[in-house]
């Protein structure tokens, strides 16, 4: 008997016992339902009116990680067709019929007629299947409509209101790589974010208790479309709470009789670790099921030339190439290694304004190109792939109320989406740029022929596509560009359409990046701009999902009175987290002390390259005595204090080469002892025994020596320097 069915019939049998236990009725008319995952209880409660959750519990602590007054299990918007009316439904009240039946290992559940009359051929049915294994249950969900006159606008599902886990909680939020929040169920607190979005990468969060007693919950939609949803993190400090919540606008929202159906599933699963095992849990499910995921081979991904998969630093710079290009070979030659180079303003427009009218280019761009690229320097032009300026040349209306403006999207009432930033018409008044549609093929048409301009007529290695994975999706309802009107995952497929026609006829050996890191873009760029990776308590939760999968690189260096701290902070962490470094101002040769650690962090990945290429994140390894802490202004946003440790860590590995890399960076100005924790099996290596050396920037080693797979090793990290302990079984 193969281990699903055993699964299957020892759910059903669980299910059998609860029910002739007489936990399915209660004296007050209400049936009581209990299904187990492992260690992970669920009680539903349904009767008049709805069905609602009870109790979700961890066995083996005994913790209720629900509050007491949970959040119902989904929330509906819905809106009458041709109206601003709008109602909300809750599943556990407001309906006339609902039930809950096993089926199997699962459980279904049903509402139907809604005691508001008006809101008659809605229904709901809910699906969960609790696994043993993973201690997770895992969730569908439609929303049926036969209405003639109400919409489904938005559905709420998952969302849980979590019980304070203790003093030692955290919450994991999918800000850019991933974000620690502590103590936040005593704070005020929010978090929230359109996914896709840079500052929204990821479709999962969790909270757990740091400590001996490792306890919390994985809640996520695994949606391998990537659909357009709202995550939401909100404490309540005064009932010690933490709502976590997905928020999904429905395909044709204002449409009478649209059906709403959880594209994917989402799951509860019982956390028994941290930030690292939480990403792990997405990440197994995102190589099996997201239609992001790439292809990966021995050495990373092949569509990816071999000059992006090596690239170990970048610069950026704008302006005429007369000052670009001698300043980029100065920091070339400073580095003595290839280098990307990020082109702002290789166009005669302004910046941010007569988009998306690039050409001509400046004076001696394409030359300047080619001179670059004879030494060694990859040149990477900026464009915007998402908007188009409403006065596209100077203060004038040229080509977008004639050509554009039946692509922009368009809001409810039928405005275009119109956007500004800091830049100025020519009349002094802000730039307003419209929001291109990308399912129309006006937009799709003109971002490819831009792009391949530059990479045929100029020559570039590559082209930056700027928002692409950094802005939102936005809800167009326009029904002439013929996808569904709001949510739903036009919006990506869109995008998917547009690059993959380009990258079908690009030259070969050039690569695609775009802004940020929203995930569903991967498999079509080859890398991402993560220059906006500047929060306190961040984590590597994105590169531990997709190291190797897409490169990641850069983040933004700015000044302050703690600059050198802070270039110190950015690219200890830019080393620890996997990216490629810098994303530099080539002035920084003039700093000499920065210029000499920036060089030597770059000449230590550079040893060490196709780990980040080719192989993927491992657990990061555990300093066992407590770190010194430093605080700079990183000047994200003016002031913008950052506390990190002062020694970064991390790991990564190549499993089919049975060997791995463990990451030490001192940013402080002092010494630090400490020890080091290591356990080979933790990490899924086998043997009593490991080979290793370790080196440091400059380029010595040490003979390699025999060290225990478990070892507590006492050590002494100077100031300002890195180094790496290389292992292999």
């Amino acid at each position: 008997m193969n281990q699903r069915r055993i699964q299957a019939l020892s759910q059903l049998l669980l299910l059998l016992i609860t029910s002739q236990s007489g936990l399915c009725a209660s004296v007050a008319g209400e049936q009581l339902t209990r299904v187990m995952a492992g260690e992970l209880q669920l009680t539903l409660l349904s009767g008049a009116g709805g069905i609602r959750i009870d109790r979700l519990l961890d066995r083996k602590y005994g913790q209720d990680l629900l509050t007491t007054n949970p959040l119902p299990l989904f929330s509906l918007t819905l809106q009458r067709a041709g109206s601003t009316n709008r109602l909300n439904l809750r599943a556990d009240t407001g309906w006339s019929q609902c039930s809950i039946q096993p089926h199997g290992s699962r459980l279904k559940m049903h509402w139907s007629l809604p005691l508001e009359k008006g809101l008659a051929g809605l229904s709901v049915t809910a699906e969960v299947s609790p696994e043993i294994r993973t201690g997770a249950f895992r969730w569908k969900l439609r929303v049926g409509n036969t209405s003639t006159n109400w919409s489904v606008r938005r559905t709420v599902f998952p969302q849980v209101a979590l019980a304070d886990l203790g003093t030692n909680a955290v919450v994991l939020v999918p800000r850019g790589p991933g974000v620690l929040e502590r103590g936040v169920w005593h704070r005020p607190f929010g978090f929230g974010g359109t996914y896709p979005n840079g500052w929204c990468s990821m479709q999962f969060m969790a909270a757990y208790r740091d400590g001996d007693r490792p306890a919390g919950l994985y809640v996520a939609t695994h949606d391998p479309w990537g659909s357009t949803k709202d995550l939401s993190v909100k404490s309540e400090p005064t009932t010690h709470t933490m709502r976590l919540s997905f928020d999904h606008p429905a395909p044709d929202l204002g449409r009478a009789g649209n059906d709403f159906v959880l594209p994917g599933e989402a799951v509860w699963q019982l956390l028994r670790g941290d930030w690292f095992d939480a990403a792990m849990i997405y990440k197994h499910w995102a190589q099996r099921e997201a239609k992001w995921w790439p292809r990966l081979a021995r050495d990373g991904r092949k569509d990816t030339p071999r000059w992006m998969r090596d690239l170990n630093v970048w610069a950026m710079n704008l302006g005429a190439p007369d000052e670009c290009v001698p300043a980029i070979k100065q920091f070339r030659d400073f580095l003595g290694m290839p280098l990307g180079f990020h082109w702002y303003n290789w166009h005669q427009i302004p910046f941010d304004n007569d988009y998306p009218h690039y050409f001509p280019t400046r004076a001696g761009f394409d030359q300047g190109v080619a001179d670059l690229q004879s030494v060694g320097v990859f040149v990477m032009p900026y464009i915007n792939g998402r908007l188009w300026d409403s006065h596209d040349r100077g203060a004038d209306d040229f080509q977008f109320s004639r050509l554009a403006l039946a692509a922009v999207a368009r809001r409810d009432d039928g405005s275009p989406y119109l956007e500004t930033y800091n830049s100025k018409e020519t009349n002094g008044e802000p730039v307003r740029l419209g929001v291109m549609c990308p399912a129309t093929p006006l937009w799709q048409n003109t971002v490819s022929n831009i792009v391949l301009r530059l990479l045929s007529e100029c020559g570039t290695s590559a082209v930056y596509i700027d928002q692409v994975a950094a802005a939102s999706p936005v809800l167009c309802q326009n029904p002439a560009h013929g996808h569904p009107l709001g949510g739903g995952h036009w919006w990506n497929g869109s995008y998917w359409k547009m690059l993959g026609a380009i990258r079908q006829v690009m030259p070969p050996g050039v690569a695609l990046t775009t802004e940020c890191n929203a995930e569903p873009f991967i498999r079509w760029f080859d890398g991402y701009l993560t220059w906006h990776w500047q929060f306190p308590g961040q984590v590597p939760a994105f590169p531990a999902i997709y190291g190797g999968a897409i490169q990641m690189f850069g983040r933004a260096y700015r000044g302050g009175a703690t600059k050198d701290l802070a270039l110190r902070m950015k690219a200890g962490q830019q080393l620890v987290f996997g990216e490629q470094l810098g994303w530099l101002d080539p002035g920084a040769v003039k700093e000499p002390e920065n210029a000499r650690f920036f060089r030597e962090m770059a000449r230590l990945r550079s040893q060490l390259s196709r780990y980040f290429s080719a192989g993927e994140m491992a657990r990061p390894p555990r300093l066992l005595d407590s770190v010194p802490t430093v605080r700079a202004d990183w000047q994200w946003s003016g002031e913008w204090w950052v506390t990190t440790e002062a020694v970064l860590t991390g790991a990564w590995k190549l499993p089919r080469e049975k060997r791995m890399v463990l990451l030490f960076v001192n940013v402080g100005d002092k010494p630090v002892p400490n020890r080091v924790q290591f356990d080979a099996a933790a990490n899924g290596i086998r043997g009593r025994m490991l080979r290793a050396q370790r080196r440091t920037a400059d380029g010595h080693k040490t003979e390699w020596e025999k060290w225990p797979a478990v070892f507590d090793r006492a050590v002494t990290f100077p100031p300002r320097q890195a180094e790496a302990w290389e292992l292999k079984w």
